[in-house]
């Protein structure tokens, strides 16, 4: 009697696994299924199923699944509803928004009415089933830094290397905002009601894993600043506004669209790495820049510029201002009476300033701390190159020493997108591709100082030269 055939053991396989079984099939030579099949102990007809499902499992791959998933879920009847509470969850874990059971249902129940779904009841199986399609498994609020999911930081620095395949190091860039209050001093005068909130501009840098700095752009309340008057700031950073200063994404849109002009002019094609902030908006299609979002709650860990660099430019910052107050501290009482004085344009040209001093060796070896590259990972602190010290131009100030920790970190809670509930409209409307209307902004500078002299323009310079011309000869 002859034996029965050995009965091959059920293999799942994970979405890695899928993902190095398409690569191996999309390799030239071309290996046939029977050959992929025997190379990772699976049958001939599964092999054939994970290739016709390859753009699949590679959407699931961008979108930063984990790649220990092994099942997923096929078309379901909401599966547009599910997918709008999916990236309201992302990003309201993002913001660290207390979430729950009840509250996804209660939300899930709200976009159902905005998007005219019938029939949808946000019932204890749904929330099963849409926790299982998305591989939600506990709910938990926490800081940008504490309660990072190690797991998910190493899976996504494996990762990497296919991430940013095919892309030469100049070609990878990463971009991230900051608040910044810049005419203040970690002092107690920032206590005072509404006087801080009248000083913050929102910045966004974008720089390359070989240094590359991108110009500088600057979000302010006013359009047309008194200060700004007959000057041309765009030369120094890119100037924009809105009413509250935030990154917006009719904003980020058009600084994106701007930057792929500029690739599209030097012939690049780089990809642009972000953190999954609301105002950064859907996934553009562009022709020269392509758009990669890290995971949530990971870039204190992931992101280039939260490794060091944000925090070495408003040190930077910080000197150009000190200085400043430095050399006119005899002119006014103290140096709080000072800071009233600064204008935004004083701001821009030091923004401007501190941004063009990073050095680019710095800023590849902080894409090496978040895993971009080989290079030297060791801890970056201020450069010694300056003539004079943080912490030495604090003191010539201030009665009592300063930390400069405190002195490059102190704005680093400033808001710099809606914090009220405005994002969930947004992204509703995003959803449902209806145009988004852009922030106004007020045409007179809300914090605007009088300085002697700033009311010349430049015809009246040029004129009173000239009269100084004449008396000169007239003299002679």
């Amino acid at each position: 009697m002859t034996e029965r055939p050995t009965k091959r053991r059920r293999v799942e396989l994970s979405l890695d696994d899928k993902l190095k079984i398409i690569k191996s099939f999309e390799s030239v030579p071309k290996p046939t299924l029977r050959s992929l099949s025997e190379k990772f102990s699976i049958g001939k007809s599964t092999v054939g199923d994970i290739i016709k499902k390859r753009e699949v499992y590679k959407a699931e791959f961008e979108k930063n699944i984990s790649g220990n998933k092994r099942r997923f879920n096929n078309a379901c009847k909401f599966d547009k509803l599910n997918e709008l509470v999916w990236q309201w969850f992302c990003q309201a874990h993002a913001k660290n928004i207390p979430i729950s059971g009840p509250i996804i249902q209660e939300k899930a129940s709200e976009f159902a009415k905005e998007l005219a779904v019938a029939d949808f009841k946000g019932s204890n199986g749904w929330l099963d089933r849409w926790k299982c399609r998305y591989s939600v498994k506990c709910f938990q609020v926490s800081g940008e830094s504490a309660g990072v999911d190690v797991a998910v930081v190493e899976d996504y620095k494996a990762r990497i290397p296919d991430v940013v395949s095919g892309y030469a190091p100049k070609d990878v860039f990463n971009s991230d905002e900051t608040g910044l209050y810049f005419r203040a001093l970690p002092t107690k005068t920032l206590s005072v009601k509404g006087e801080s909130s009248k000083e913050r501009v929102t910045v966004m840098f974008a720089c390359s894993a070989t240094g590359e700095k991108l110009k500088a752009l600057v979000i302010g309340k006013s359009q047309k600043p008194r200060c700004f008057k007959n000057v041309n700031v765009d030369i120094h950073v890119t100037y924009v506004a809105n009413k509250k200063a935030w990154m917006t994404i009719a904003l980020f849109t058009g600084w994106i669209t701007s930057v792929n002009k500029i690739m599209r002019q030097q012939k690049r094609k780089i990809i642009m790495l972000l953190d999954n902030a609301t105002s950064h908006g859907p996934n553009l299609e562009l022709s020269n820049v392509t758009l990669k979002y890290l995971p949530a709650n990971t870039t204190s860990h992931l992101q280039p510029l939260d490794q060091g660099i944000i925090r070495a430019f408003k040190a930077r910052y910080r000197r150009h201002m000190l200085r400043y107050l430095v050399t006119r501290i005899d002119v006014v009482g103290n140096a709080s009476d000072l800071c009233k004085q600064l204008t935004l344009l004083d701001a821009i040209h030091w923004i401007s300033q501190a941004w063009n001093e990073m050095k680019p060796n710095m800023i590849s070896k902080c894409f090496s701390v978040a895993g971009f590259s080989p290079t030297d990972e060791s801890v970056l602190e201020d450069d010694d190159d300056d003539d004079i010290p943080l912490s030495r131009l604090a003191r010539e100030l201030v009665t009592a020493d300063v930390d400069t920790d405190i002195l490059t970190s102190f704005d680093d809670d400033v808001p710099i997108e809606d914090c009220t509930n405005e994002w969930e409209r947004e992204l509703v409307a995003n959803f449902r591709g209806d145009e988004i209307p852009n922030d106004g902004s007020d045409n007179e500078s809300e914090q605007d100082v009088s300085v002697p002299g700033n009311d010349l323009s430049y015809p009246d310079v040029l004129n009173m030269l000239q009269i100084l011309k004449g008396l000169c000869n007239t003299e002679r």
